[in-house]
Formats: structure tokens, sequence, C-alpha cells
């Protein structure tokens, strides 16, 4: 028995089940058990990408900077000194990991959900 009013229904818990139905079973933390890694893979997103701009920082603009935005050295050095180096190559591995981590994470998720 069930009375309906306005948007409201009022029922009894169970009153139309007959017991030969088994009850849904909801998939929606499935997500949820994933997000460590999307937590991870975010964050190492983060660092590679601050980690590039110092890099960029340090040696494209900091030396403009220094000498009064007067070249010391030629345009293509500049660039050079700035995408060179141990810290831009360590955060371009920190975003090539950001994306395996984060494409694993996702498509674990979508592969696990039922």
């Amino acid at each position: 028995m069930a009375i309906v009013s306005s948007n409201i229904r009022v029922a009894l818990p169970g009153w139309r089940d007959d017991g030969r139905n088994e009850p849904p079973i909801l998939i929606e933390l499935t997500a949820k058990r994933w997000k460590g890694l999307t937590l991870l893979a975010a964050i190492l997103a983060w660092l590679g990408i601050a980690l590039l701009m110092w890099n960029l920082w340090r040696g494209l603009y900091a030396p403009l900077l220094e000498t009064g935005l007067v070249p010391s050295s030629a345009p293509a050095e500049l660039f050079a000194n700035a995408f060179s180096g141990f810290g831009v190559i360590f955060s371009l591995a920190l975003l090539v990991s950001a994306m395996v981590i984060g494409f694993y994470a996702r498509f674990m998720a979508w592969w696990r959900h039922g």
C-alpha cells in the first residue's frame, strides 16, 4: 500500500518485494578505489609543471631581468639554457609519469566498473 500526495510517496519498506528479486548492487564506489592514483597523478603533474616553469624562469627570464632587459647573449642561447639540463628532463619525466598513472587509474576505474 502506498500513499501518493503531490511529489511525495509514502510506503512501507519492501511493500513491493516478493522475495524473488535480488536487491540492486550499487557500483558508484568503484571509481573511488582509484582516487589515490588519480591524486598521485595530479600531484606529479603539478610538480612537473612547477619545476618546468622554474627552469624557464631561471634560464630565460631571470638573466633578462638581471641585465635590465638587455639580452646578454643571443635569444637562441637563452632558450637553450631554459630548456636544457637535469631539471627540464626531470620535470618532463614527472609529467609523463603523471599522464601514465592518470590514464591507468581512469582506465581501471572504467574496466572494473561492474
